[in-house]
């Protein structure tokens, strides 16, 4: 019965490929074997991203961490795991110089800040900075 119901809503192409195979875990096998290298290199690519960016001096930070967990979010998506306190660690890793005092604290007291807390932690941060 999935059998059927995967091959009615594939493309023609697709079913084509599909119709002699005898199982829907075969289907799905092969299905997985076609795309699952775009999903291998999507992934690959927000991570990418998200080793490389750095926040620019005087830019905001709000958007900067909101940017930053758009891409943790893509991760997980495609099926990446990075546990809570790197993800942490990867945001903190990317401020500017500026940001070296905040740091500090952060290690000197061995906080554990949520996505959202540490946001609102860095935002009072640079507020108090300027």
């Amino acid at each position: 019965m999935a059998k059927c119901y995967m091959l009615a809503f594939m493309s023609t192409v697709l079913r084509h490929q599909h119709a002699a195979m005898a199982t829907a875990t075969e289907i799905m096998q092969n299905l997985t074997n076609l795309f699952g290298t775009q999903n291998r290199m999507a992934k690959s690519q927000a991570f990418r991203s998200i080793m490389c960016k750095t926040m620019k001096e005087g830019s905001s930070v709000r958007d900067h961490v909101l940017e930053m967990m758009s891409y943790l979010n893509q991760i997980e998506f495609l099926g990446g795991v990075i546990d809570a306190e790197s993800q942490v660690t990867i945001i903190l890793q990317s401020l500017p110089p500026s940001f070296q005092q905040f740091k500090l604290n952060f290690e000197m007291n061995k906080r554990n800040y949520t996505l959202a807390e540490l946001l609102t932690e860095l935002q009072s941060a640079k507020d108090l900075m300027n």
